[in-house]
């Protein structure tokens, strides 16, 4: 595969530019505020069925839109009547997406940057939501040139068992701050004390993309839409400090050269979104550069998607 090849089994879903763009929108709902004020998310039918079995929304079919109902008007309301509801449906196992329940919660925002509602991990891509994490590149340098930490994915994990990913990588959950999330993560997926992440994380900018599964695909788990956000990091380390697997979601950790990951990303190891971060990594680093790729543009532009939807 090329880069950009890549990176459109990343960012997913068509723009309106493009040829499946109006099959997207005859195929989907939007999902509303309780006073219709903005935009949530995008919502497969097979969602809407069961969302409008709850109580909790209007659906309008003619105008393919679902809104929160008006009585769901405080933080608390909204949060608590539909994690409520996505307990229902996993005690009915009515969505395989929400056997990985996490017990941990996500904010959705409104366009004031305030929480909107906090949700289950598990329930926010049934409800299209915009997801939020962090990516930590652990690279060290070396007379061969930079060379970065790659752990691969354990054969146990629900997601992408097996695959490489980026050194640490994990969720924003509530109440939880950046710095903090890079904090527990480092040390949980990689054994990296909170002494060297302070001394040595370095915000590098934010990824935005829109995910499926299988594209196309909007009668299935599989098309579930995911619209995320990646707060990238890269942390320089000493060769004497080697990561080392905590939680067992990481079976080990290898010190790769660029040529060798740039092999690794195209022919599909890494998982998709690991795969952007590392190609944002070489073009921030020099190693990918107009001169010597073609898609420089249109890679920039997709791992800065701007999503239809408020934002943290």
């Amino acid at each position: 595969m090329s880069f950009l090849d890549v990176i459109k089994g990343m960012d997913v879903v068509p723009y309106p530019h493009e040829e499946d763009y109006d099959i997207f929108q005859k195929s989907v709902y939007v999902l509303y505020s309780h006073d219709r004020r903005f935009q949530l998310g995008y919502l497969l039918p097979l969602v809407v069925t069961e969302l409008d079995r709850s109580g909790l929304v209007f659906v309008d079919k003619d105008s393919r839109s679902v809104q929160l109902a008006p009585e769901l008007s405080t933080v608390e309301l909204r949060s608590d009547k539909l994690n409520q509801m996505a307990t229902e449906w996993k005690n009915a196992g009515l969505f395989s997406t929400l056997d990985g329940w996490r017990n941990e919660l996500y904010t959705i925002y409104s366009p004031e940057k305030e929480p909107y509602m906090y949700l289950e991990r598990a329930l926010c891509p049934l409800l299209g939501v915009v997801m939020y994490g962090v990516h930590i590149n652990g690279y060290v340098r070396t007379k061969e040139g930079l060379k970065l930490w790659i752990p691969r994915r354990s054969a146990t994990k629900q997601t992408f068992p097996g695959m490489l990913d980026n050194t640490v990588a994990g969720g924003l959950g509530y109440p939880h701050g950046l710095m903090e999330t890079c904090i527990k993560e480092c040390y949980e997926e990689a054994g990296l004390t909170e002494d060297i992440v302070k001394q040595n994380l370095r915000n590098v900018g934010v990824m935005s993309f829109f995910y499926q599964s299988k594209k196309g695909d909007y009668t299935t788990e599989a098309g579930l839409l995911q619209p995320e956000v990646e707060y990238l990091y890269d942390l320089e380390m000493s060769g004497k400090t080697l990561p080392s697997p905590v939680d067992g979601e990481a079976e080990d950790f290898q010190l790769l050269g660029i040529p060798q990951i740039c092999d690794l990303v195209k022919s599909g190891q890494f998982t998709p979104t690991c795969s952007g971060v590392i190609i944002d990594f070489l073009m921030r680093h020099g190693y990918l550069v107009p001169e010597n790729e073609p898609h420089y543009i249109e890679l920039a532009a997709r791992l800065h998607r701007n999503l239809p939807f408020p934002l943290r």
